[in-house]
């Protein structure tokens, strides 16, 4: 077997391996939502193999199963998708590279819940928030649907998160934010949408009086974010 010509951005095999069971995976910006449900390490011990070590993640989404392999070489890694089982014939036996990964934040402060007891916490609609009322950012459930704001800390493990949420809202946990003159507590929290990636400053103006600071702060995102 011959070593791969085009290695994989440092970047992308950093995420790859800090994959870990149990997590929700973005691939290829598909638009499917992954769940991690094995991860397995296997180094590659034969002297004739060009390959040094495998790490194969298992990801599973409906009826549907795939694996993300991320193979080691002496100079460079190869990342590949396979198709192991789905229900779409035309998926069958396909192989494609890896070109991004993405690990979707799941822990937020407050969820959306059906009364009924339903299968999943949903991340609470920002707009129908603001009206306090309470929909899941999918809009998942029909206008008869009874759903109420709960803390997940009520909720977890009890329901699963809903993984279209996680792909709609992108909540990812903003660092705290001081005044970097007297260094006065300003905010923490969640920021949450598509791009919030392209955040990097807060404008504030300090509390403090005495201070006076006005001006921009760095916006630090929690490490996870991709």
């Amino acid at each position: 077997m011959a070593t791969p010509t085009d290695s994989c951005d440092p970047e992308l095999v950093a995420t790859i391996q800090d994959v870990t069971e149990g997590d929700i995976l973005v691939v290829n910006d598909d638009h499917r939502t992954w769940e991690v449900t094995d991860v397995v390490e296997r180094p590659i011990e034969d002297p004739t193999d060009e390959r040094q070590h495998k790490r194969v993640l298992r990801l599973t989404s409906g009826q549907s199963v795939f694996g993300l392999e991320l193979t080691e070489y002496a100079d460079c890694h190869e990342a590949t998708l396979h198709v192991l089982e789905t229900t779409d014939w035309t998926e069958g036996n396909q192989t494609t590279a890896v070109h991004s990964v993405e690990i979707l934040t799941q822990q937020v402060p407050w969820v959306v819940v059906s009364r009924t007891e339903g299968q999943a916490y949903h991340f609470p609609d920002p707009e129908a928030a603001a009206y306090g009322e309470a929909a899941p950012a999918c809009g998942a459930g029909n206008g008869d649907s009874a759903f109420r704001i709960a803390r997940i800390t009520a909720v977890v493990p009890v329901y699963g998160g809903c993984k279209e949420c996680l792909r709609e809202d992108r909540p990812v946990t903003l660092e705290p934010v001081r005044c970097p003159s007297c260094e006065r507590p300003i905010c923490t929290g969640i920021l949450r949408g598509q791009g919030v990636g392209a955040v990097e400053g807060l404008a504030i103006t300090c509390p403090d009086q005495a201070c006076g600071f006005e001006g921009v702060v760095d916006a630090s995102l929690a490490s996870g974010f991709s």
